[in-house]
């Protein structure tokens, strides 16, 4: 089986669900990542190295390897226009699609956000992998609603991580009923169950209990809610592990400048394991009036739970089904403070069994295995 997966974000991004569920897939299949955003032009098939990768490319898919990059050539000059640019990134799909067809390869084209969305081929699968509430996002446009909207029309199926997300949809879309499905998170279980004896260097020194928050700086952090914690904890250290985007930077310089917080910057997902053993809690201080937010269901909260640690988190719903003395939610600045000292305190060898089941449970691996089968309940195809 090929399985396609277009690009519409670089890997060993920091919430890597693509790289995941491509770690999983290859095990069965082959996949396909298709740089769709950024096709040969015609002066890049002007190098002869640029050749050689493409030829390269045509060669692994008729093969038998595992993981194949794949960049389409633009087949239509004038690529500087935007009619151009997206007729070419249709083309290249077409080619990819036409060559394949000649090498009669079953198709299953694995989508987490709205790029192709008309099939080429009835025989090509479509699985819309819906991970967020994309529409809510500021910088959504009519078109971006209407081509999620053709993508769930065109899907064979479509998967939810979270109940929420789910349920949202389906009020607006309840023909989708009978093709869509929720499955856990995702949660990259074998690097945050890792047994870790390293104490990080910026660590070593500090001897009072350390609040971890990683992610990326950006209009989703409750910034008021975040700045009273940590104002109002003087006597706990505060670790920020992540970047800083531009749009909130002036919100964070003060934060940043507290004596009890150590902004470590940005880091990959495999440096994260030893800080996040040596701290005792985890927040999650999103602002839920945000609807991408509201309805998403957040890997880093399994992560903190794989490696035994307890979470507070503002009132995201996927979250709120949790036992309170494990995962506690509130939008409540004050009540968010008093949950960190009562979960760290009452914190024991029993609570971390149950953290650490949750993430076990909301693995990469149940992920895929629970869609892999559906796929063959729902959509029967031979590997």
């Amino acid at each position: 089986m090929i399985i396609i997966i277009p690009l519409h974000q670089p890997l060993e991004y920091p919430c890597d669900y693509i790289d995941q569920t491509v770690k999983f897939l290859t095990k069965d299949n082959s996949v396909i990542l298709f740089d769709y955003f950024y096709p040969y032009s015609w002066k890049d098939m002007s190098k002869l190295s640029n050749i050689k990768t493409l030829f390269q490319s045509f060669t692994n898919i008729s093969g038998s390897k595992k993981i194949i990059y794949f960049r389409a050539p633009a087949l239509l000059p004038f690529s500087r226009l935007d009619i151009i640019i997206n007729l070419n990134k249709k083309l290249g799909f077409w080619i990819l699609s036409v060559f394949l067809w000649i090498f009669n390869k079953k198709i299953i084209v694995w989508q987490f956000y709205p790029l192709l969305t008309k099939k080429i081929y009835k025989s090509h699968i479509y699985l819309y992998d819906c991970v967020d509430y994309w529409v809510s996002l500021k910088n959504q446009t009519k078109k971006f609603i209407f081509e999620e909207k053709k993508l769930f029309n065109i899907s064979n199926l479509v998967i939810f991580n979270s109940k929420e997300l789910y349920n949202k949809v389906l009020r607006t879309n309840p023909l989708l009923k009978k093709k869509s499905f929720i499955s856990v998170c995702g949660c990259n279980n074998s690097l945050f169950n890792l047994k870790v004896k390293k104490i990080p260097k910026e660590l070593v020194n500090i001897t009072q209990k350390k609040i971890i928050f990683m992610a990326v700086f950006d209009n989703r952090i409750n910034v008021k809610l975040l700045n009273y914690v940590v104002t109002n904890n003087k006597n706990l250290i505060f670790v920020f592990i992540g970047p800083i985007r531009e749009d909130v930077t002036k919100e964070f310089a003060q934060i940043i400048r507290e004596k009890n917080v150590f902004y470590l910057g940005e880091k990959s997902k495999y440096e994260l394991p030893p800080y996040l053993k040596n701290c005792n809690l985890g927040i999650i201080p999103y602002n839920t009036k945000s609807g991408f937010v509201k309805y998403s269901n957040p890997m880093k909260a399994y992560e903190y739970l794989a490696l035994g640690l307890p979470v507070v988190s503002t009132k995201i719903l996927a979250l709120m089904g949790y036992p309170e003395n494990i995962i506690c939610t509130t939008d409540n600045e004050k009540d968010f403070s008093n949950a960190i000292k009562r979960l760290m305190n009452n914190w024991n060898d029993s609570k971390i069994t149950i953290a650490k089941n949750i993430a076990e449970k909301n693995s990469w691996e149940n992920k895929i295995t629970q869609i892999e089968k559906l796929l063959t309940k729902y959509i029967p195809v031979s590997k």
